[in-house]
């Protein structure tokens, strides 16, 4: 995420709460209290937040709870290490690349040069001599003398033509280049949706996303290993009640739900230049307000950006999508969005869930 505005969700949360409470009280129990701190899986903070805390009538309880939270914490951990190893492999592998391309396009910034070269010992051919290793020429592009290195073996015209080859050689290695470049920032793009998707993965959801790997040939299917059967995207119920919203848990339902499921006049959301889910208002043409904002704070919670405060997410008709010849998985482009601005909201999201 490159964008910050405002506060953090957990101060502007604590912020509000201490604005709200008796403040004389407040203040005497942050010097009565021990230092704490709220640990959790994902991030920790240096105090214990409004409504942070969850209380259980007896220990017992407490430690089952904690155990069974634990336990499958553990077993999810287990089956997503691999995974989450080689995701990680290939972006560090795919960044150097993309560096060394955008070196290496940096590189041919010169090819003008050659051209101009080119053309003045074109132009000025009867003053260039044979057997030289330079000559020294008015440059009409700048009004000024100019030094072009020859070489003795050529004669002046195959001078100037061999300029020209190094020319005509840089503009299509930019072309070539370009398109490298294009192509490896929409693998490190996809890699990095794989990455989110693996962070907020079930156990179900990791074994989808495998095989959404095996398929896209990052990882290779083991001996006797079963095509896995690709689960449908998410249900949840908008808040009116009656308005089905659809989200994908992995790039092979984003794709299933935008292409194949999704009608042409339906809305799609997706977190704005960040991985995510792609999530559709199902059934509902003309949605209201609400339910719109529903199906954002859905996009914004399943993304990268699940923890910020204020969250841009995108919303356009489906018929405006564009899936790229050869894309990956989950990739789109679009044009003439509408940009909402949300806070995800874990137990409306959870309350929501069909």
């Amino acid at each position: 995420q490159k964008l910050f505005q405002g506060l953090g969700r957990d101060t502007a949360t604590e912020l509000s709460q201490c604005l709200t409470s008796d403040k004389l009280k407040t203040f005497r129990a942050f010097f009565a209290s021990p230092t704490q701190a709220h640990l959790t899986t994902k991030s920790f903070a240096p105090i214990l937040f409004a409504d942070s805390q969850k209380e259980f009538p007896s220990l017992s309880q407490l430690l089952d709870a904690f155990y069974q939270d634990k336990a499958e914490r553990d077993r999810v951990n287990q089956q997503a290490s691999e995974l989450i190893h080689r995701v990680e492999n290939e972006l560090e592998k795919n960044r150097k690349k993309l560096k060394k391309q955008e070196q290496e396009l940096v590189a041919t910034e010169n090819a003008e040069e050659f051209r101009q070269k080119g053309e003045l010992l074109t132009t000025f051919l009867h003053q260039v001599p044979n057997n030289q290793d330079q000559v020294e020429l008015d440059n009409y592009y700048t009004s000024e003398k100019i030094t072009i290195v020859l070489d003795k073996a050529l004669t002046p015209n195959q001078n100037a033509q061999r300029y020209f080859k190094k020319y005509q050689k840089l503009k299509e290695a930019v072309k070539h280049l370009t398109g490298l470049i294009e192509e490896t920032k929409e693998t490190i793009q996809y890699l990095e949706s794989v990455e989110t998707a693996l962070s907020q993965a079930n156990l179900t959801e990791i074994t989808e996303i495998r095989e959404e790997l095996i398929q896209t040939g990052f990882i290779r299917r083991r001996q006797r290993e079963k095509i896995q059967k690709r689960k449908k995207p998410e249900k949840y119920l908008a808040t009116d009640g009656k308005t089905i919203i659809l989200v994908g848990r992995n790039n092979l339902q984003n794709d299933e739900l935008t292409f194949k499921m999704a009608k042409k006049e339906e809305l799609w959301f997706h977190a704005k230049d960040i991985p995510g889910s792609h999530v559709v208002i199902t059934g509902n043409l003309q949605p209201s307000d609400e339910v719109k904002t529903d199906a954002a704070e859905l996009a914004a919670y399943f993304s990268k950006a699940r923890l910020s405060n204020l969250v841009q997410v995108d919303m356009i008709e489906v018929k405006k999508l564009n899936k790229p010849t050869g894309g990956k998985p989950g990739f789109v482009t679009y044009t003439g969005q509408k940009t909402l601005r949300v806070t995800p909201d874990e137990a409306k999201i959870k309350s929501m869930k069909m």
